[in-house]
C-alpha cells in the first residue's frame, strides 16, 4: 500500500505537474488575451492585435521565469484552433454561391500566389540571398493567415463582393501555397545537396499531401454531415449534436493530419489546414442550408476562447523563439527581413490587382483585395519550422526572419483587413 502511495507522488511530481502547470498557463493566456483585446479595441486597434500583444508579454514572463518549455504542451491547442479556423473557411465555400465567381477566385488566387513567390524570390536573390534560401522565402510568402480575416469579417458583419471573394480565396490560397512550398522545398534541397532535379520526385510529396488531405477531409465530412442530417431538427438539443459532430470532425482531421498516414515504408504527411477545410466544404454542401446555419451558430459559440488562446499562444511563441536564439547577425537579419516584408506586400497587392483586373472584377475587389491578404502567421510558421528541419544551417535564419515578419504582420495585417472591409462599404457592424 505504501509503495502505491509513493508511486502516485512520483507521478504527480513529474509529468502530471507539468501538465497542470501548462493548464495554469493556458488559463492565464485566455484571460490575459481577452482583457488585452478589449483594451486595444478602445483605441481603435483590432482586438486580434491585442491577443498577440498579450502573448508577447506572457512569452517574456515565461522566459524570465524559465517556464518557456511549458508552451510545448499547448501545441495541440494551436493545432485545434487552426483546425476550427479552416473548418469555418470550408463552411463558407458553398458550391451554389461559387458558380458565378469560382473561375474569378481561382485566377486571382493563382495570380497573387505565383507573383508573390516570384517577386520575393527574385528580390532576395538580387540583395544577395542564396537561390535555395530565396526560393524557400518566396514559397512561404504565399501563405495568408485566415484566422484574423475570418474573425474580422464576422465581427464587422461584412457582406458584399469583396467578402464573397476574400473568404474562399484565403482557403484556396493555402492549398496553392502548400503546393508551391512543396515544390520549392524539393528544388531547394536538390540544389543545396547538388543532386540533379527529378520532376516526379519534386511534385510527388506535395501531390500526395493534397490528395490524401482531400480524401480524409471528405470522408470525415460525410460522417459529420450524416450525423447532422439524421438528427432531430425539432429537438432542443440539436445545437449540441451539431457542435459535437463538428468537434469530432475537426479533432479527427487535425489528428490524422498531424500523425500522417503510414502504409508500410510509405509515409504521407497531410495539411493540418487543408484537411479540416475540406471537412467544412463537404459538410456545408451535403447538409441543408438551415442545418448549415444552425451548425454555424453552434460552433461560433464554442470557438472564441480557442481563438483567443491561438493568437495569444502565437505571440508567446514569437517572443520565446526569438529570445532563445543566439549569435544573430542583426544587421543582415534586418536587411533580409525588411526585404521579405516589402517584397511580399508588393507581390500580394499587385498580384491580386492584376488577377482581379484580368477577370474584370468589380472595383472594390481590385482596390482592396490585396491589402486584405497581408496577415501571415500559423501556416507560414509551420513552413518555416519545416525549412529549419530540412536546412540545418540556413534554417535558423529562415525561421527568425519569418518570426519577425509574422510579428510585423500580426500588427499591420488585421489593421489592413479592417481598413479594406471598412472602405469597401461592406461592414454592417
Amino acid at each position: 500500500m505504501k509503495e502505491d502511495v509513493n508511486m502516485n507522488i512520483v507521478m504527480l511530481s513529474g509529468d502530471g505537474v507539468v501538465t497542470y502547470e501548462s493548464l495554469i498557463v493556458l488559463g492565464a493566456i485566455v484571460l490575459l488575451g481577452l482583457f488585452m483585446g478589449k483594451i486595444v479595441e478602445k483605441i481603435k486597434i483590432p482586438y486580434i492585435t491585442g491577443y498577440i500583444l498579450a502573448g508577447l508579454l506572457l512569452g517574456g514572463i515565461l522566459v524570465a521565469l524559465k517556464f518557456e518549455d511549458l508552451m510545448g504542451n499547448l501545441e495541440v491547442v494551436s493545432s485545434v484552433a487552426l483546425g476550427f479556423i479552416a473548418y469555418g473557411i470550408g463552411r463558407e465555400l458553398v458550391f451554389s454561391k461559387l458558380k458565378n465567381t469560382g473561375a474569378e477566385i481561382v485566377v486571382i488566387t493563382i495570380a497573387q500566389a505565383v507573383l508573390t513567390t516570384l517577386v520575393v524570390s527574385v528580390g532576395l536573390i538580387i540583395i544577395g540571398i542564396s537561390v535555395p534560401v530565396a526560393l524557400i522565402f518566396g514559397a512561404i510568402a504565399t501563405a495568408t493567415e485566415p484566422a484574423s480575416i475570418m474573425l474580422l469579417t464576422k465581427k464587422m458583419k461584412t457582406k458584399g463582393p469583396l467578402t464573397d471573394t476574400l473568404i474562399p480565396l484565403v482557403g484556396l490560397d493555402d492549398a496553392v501555397g502548400i503546393v508551391i512550398f512543396g515544390v520549392m522545398l524539393s528544388i531547394a534541397k536538390a540544389m543545396n545537396s547538388g543532386v540533379s532535379l527529378n520532376f516526379l520526385d519534386t511534385i510527388a510529396d506535395p501531390f500526395f499531401e493534397l490528395v490524401f488531405s482531400l480524401l480524409v477531409g471528405i470522408i470525415f465530412g460525410l460522417i459529420v454531415a450524416l450525423i447532422i442530417k439524421k438528427s432531430n431538427k425539432n429537438s432542443e438539443d440539436k445545437y449540441e449534436v451539431f457542435l459535437a459532430a463538428s468537434i469530432f470532425g475537426v479533432f479527427m482531421t487535425v489528428a490524422v493530419a498531424k500523425l500522417g498516414i503510414h502504409i508500410g515504408d510509405i509515409s504521407v504527411h497531410l495539411s493540418p489546414i487543408l484537411t479540416p477545410m475540406v471537412l467544412g466544404v463537404t459538410v456545408t454542401n451535403v447538409i441543408s442550408r438551415v442545418n448549415a446555419h444552425d451548425t454555424e451558430l453552434a460552433v461560433d459559440k464554442f470557438v472564441p476562447p480557442i481563438l483567443i488562446a491561438f493568437f495569444t499562444i502565437a505571440g508567446a511563441e514569437l517572443t520565446i523563439a526569438f529570445l532563445g536564439q543566439t549569435n544573430i547577425a542583426y544587421g543582415a537579419m534586418f536587411a533580409v527581413t525588411t526585404g521579405y516584408i516589402v517584397l511580399r506586400i508588393f507581390g500580394k497587392v499587385f498580384g491580386a490587382y492584376l488577377g482581379a483586373r484580368a477577370m474584370k472584377s468589380v472595383s472594390v475587389i481590385r482596390k482592396y483585395l490585396g491589402i486584405s491578404l497581408l496577415p501571415q502567421a500559423g501556416v507560414a510558421l509551420g513552413m518555416a519550422y519545416q525549412a529549419r528541419t530540412d536546412f540545418p544551417s540556413e534554417g535558423v535564419t529562415i525561421l527568425i526572419v519569418i518570426l519577425i515578419a509574422t510579428l510585423f504582420y500580426a500588427f499591420v495585417g488585421p489593421i489592413g483587413v479592417k481598413y479594406a472591409l471598412g472602405k469597401s462599404g461592406e461592414s454592417r457592424a
